[in-house]
């Protein structure tokens, strides 16, 4: 039989929609003073893969991805979620959304992200939140999935930087047990 053990800490990442870089950075502002410093961003991107948010949010979107600095218990995604859709709300005008918050968090193994909609990849985690592996880790690379997000997937090479980063502050954390 298993013994049930603490989950491993994981590196949390949020991919950003945006169009106006004066509401980005305020919710960057949030973002850290609410979960600590951002330590990788990535280049800005054109939000060219889909037209799927242009009727809320308008054209020419930027893209970004981030990571944060500081490990977490992956069971924090839910919170970290509630807060997202929240700051998306505040944002919001005339019930249009300004910024797209996404968090999700990496892990040895996989890229996760969080989501309010139920779809057969997604498990429910908690308080109206479902999560979704995005992308898998194997072999020194990550993996596509039939789901997979074609803007995470064309970045994936973030991801990467990512998760050496995330390797370092494992073993930064291992040597401080020992």
């Amino acid at each position: 039989m298993g013994k049930i053990r603490p989950p491993q800490k994981v590196k949390w990442i949020y991919g950003v929609l945006f169009r106006d870089p004066a509401v980005w950075e305020e919710a960057r502002r949030r973002i850290e003073a609410h979960f600590g410093p951002i330590d990788l961003v990535s280049e800005y991107y054109p939000f060219i893969e889909t037209t799927y948010y242009e009727a809320e949010m308008g054209a020419k979107l930027t893209r970004c991805y981030v990571s944060l600095q500081e490990l977490r218990n992956p069971e924090e995604l839910v919170h970290g979620k509630q807060l997202s859709n929240l700051w998306e709300e505040q944002f919001s005008e005339n019930g249009r959304r300004r910024i797209n918050l996404d968090p999700g968090y990496l892990g040895e193994s996989n890229l996760v992200l969080a989501s309010t909609k139920n779809f057969s990849q997604r498990i429910y985690l908690g308080r109206g939140i479902y999560g979704e592996v995005t992308m898998v880790y194997t072999h020194g690379d990550f993996v596509k999935l039939p789901w997979t997000y074609p803007d995470y997937w064309h970045h994936k090479d973030f991801f990467l930087m990512v998760r050496k980063i995330y390797q370092n502050q494992l073993k930064e954390l291992t040597a401080g047990k020992g």
